[in-house]
């Protein structure tokens, strides 16, 4: 795509303003009860245990059945959940938590810090196979006060501990129930939640059934949810039209600004999803040894382009790894404005011989596909020839891995309520994808270890500024969109909160 047919692409396509507010929750003098959800996912939730499951649909499912120890307020700071209180000590390195009384499990066992330490045990034993344990490395031990204290005694100060306990790392299950169950337990779920699990049928629908003893008094609202895997757009968008379902996930971006304009449902935006970013190996073997290099497709991609044509305006530009909705956002840094004579001139001072060749494996992702050819133009430009390369997931994981993959033009990190839960795997020496990427920076490690002992809220946003800096500097990743969660709602569906996680809070939702 040359830079004539890339601009009247860009001219064609559908141009979407301003983010659309997302959807909160109301608190109406009168709420009708009882009534069934159905809703059309995008992918079975596979397993309801929550120390297992991977993908958005399977962690909604669990936190519906499991509550959480913490949660995430409109701002993105730690809240309550399962938690009542918490306090930091000896210099970050202790975590006291005070929990609520009074719950229990839907098999009727008592809810209590030793129910916490066992959930918590699970996760760490090797032998639970939890794709969980990595977020909770910083625990040196977990001790229980008493039945409604626990004490998290930390390897170091780590100021972002609790967030992954707002995720299903800090979803609770009934310890008798994981016990009885065993490896079964994904298929028979015992949480606290406002749901219970009451049939599964791979593939074909989850029924989940309000908890008449759920602890947040008054709530669930709803009598049944549903949840219907369908992986084809068409097929959702068709189902929410004719009243199959109520709700739909997984919106397709190019339907966003038509489907805005229908009078019969709700499309519901919220940024902060995921962060999308290039990603470059720094191996001597590859291009991207050379920080000029590198640096040059910060002033050479065109984010307008990208934000236009590869998600249809959707979602916003992005200059950083710091996702909207963090109280660390900082909506005025733009560092960079595309300058093409900059970036060949980076190009000049790389030292890399010409002709410039760099490979770039894909996976069939449309989004990503429409971007590379994006890159690719803009690449050129600059003197520099991207082959983009077909692979599946299991291929482009395994370049990825092995840290023989040129270029990451698939690159993108999802939603994390504090940045350290991605950054540090990304920038700092001993993160996995540091790693993939031959990425070590002292001055990073320092920055990353001084945010996480950071004692205040902003201390620790001046030093993800300085992170942001400095990442931007090295140029590993060259960060260009912040994409957006969408789903659609039937004008019937009242009390949904579109959270930045796309993780669904059933409990608030009643039919009007």
């Amino acid at each position: 795509m040359d830079r004539r047919n890339l601009l009247r692409f860009m001219a064609a396509g559908p141009v979407i303003g301003l983010v659309a507010s997302p959807l909160r929750a109301q608190a109406p003098a009168t709420i009708k009860r009882g009534g069934t959800l159905t809703v059309a996912i995008f992918a079975d939730p596979i397993t309801f245990d929550p120390h297992l499951t991977g993908n958005v649909q399977g962690r909604t499912a669990s936190q519906a059945i499991h509550d959480t120890l913490f949660t995430v307020d409109d701002k993105g700071r730690l809240a309550p959940r399962l938690a009542e209180s918490w306090e930091f000590s000896d210099g970050g390195k202790v975590l006291t938590v005070k929990l609520r009384s009074g719950i229990k499990f839907h098999d009727g066992t008592v809810f209590d810090a030793a129910a916490v330490k066992y959930n918590i045990d699970r996760i760490r034993d090797p032998k639970t196979g939890s794709i969980r344990e990595g977020e909770l490395r910083a625990l040196d031990r977990l001790e229980v006060v008493d039945a409604t204290t626990l004490r998290f005694v930390l390897k170091y100060p780590f100021a972002a501990f609790a967030f992954p306990l707002t995720d299903v790392a800090g979803a609770i299950g009934s310890p008798t129930a994981m016990e009885k169950s065993g490896k079964d337990y994904g298929l028979r779920p015992v949480g606290t939640g406002p749901f219970k699990l009451v049939e599964y049928q791979k593939d074909t629908r989850t029924v989940l059934e309000k908890n008449p003893d759920y602890w947040q008094s008054g709530q669930p609202y709803l009598d049944r949810v549903i949840l219907r895997p369908i992986p084809t757009d068409s097929t959702r968008l068709a189902e929410l039209r004719s009243g199959g379902v109520q709700m739909a996930e997984a919106l397709p971006l190019q339907d966003i600004s038509r489907l805005r304009q229908t009078q019969n449902l709700v499309v519901s935006e919220q940024p902060g999803f995921r962060w999308e970013y290039f990603g470059f190996n720094l191996r001597d073997e590859h291009p991207g040894r050379s920080k000029a290099f590198r640096q040059a497709f910060q002033w050479g991609i065109d984010r307008e382009a990208l934000h236009k044509i590869a998600y249809f305006g959707t979602g916003s530009i992005g200059f950083d790894g710091i996702l909207p909705g963090s109280p660390f956002f900082d909506a005025d840094y733009k560092p960079f404005k595309r300058d093409v004579e900059k970036a060949k001139r980076l190009i000049g001072e790389s030292g890399i011989s010409t002709p410039i060749v760099i490979k770039g494996p894909l996976q069939p992702d449309p989004v990503k596909q429409r971007a590379a050819q994006i890159f690719q133009a803009n690449a050129a430009e600059i003197g520099v020839k991207v082959e983009i390369e077909q692979v599946d997931s299991a291929g482009y994981r395994t370049l990825l891995q092995s840290g023989q993959m040129p270029m990451d033009l698939q690159g993108w990190w999802g939603y994390r309520p504090d940045p350290d839960q991605y950054l540090a795997i990304l920038l700092q020496s001993g993160g996995s994808y540091a790693k993939f990427h031959g990425y070590a920076n002292p001055e990073m490690d320092k920055l990353i270890g001084a945010q996480r002992e950071a004692q205040s809220e902003a201390e620790r946003k001046a030093i993800f500024r300085k992170i942001s800096e400095l990442m931007n500097e090295d140029a590993v990743y060259v960060p260009w969109h912040y994409s957006s969660d969408f789903k659609g709602l039937h004008p019937s569906v009242k009390g949904f909160v579109h959270t930045p996680s796309g993780i669904t809070a059933f409990e608030t939702i009643h039919l009007g």
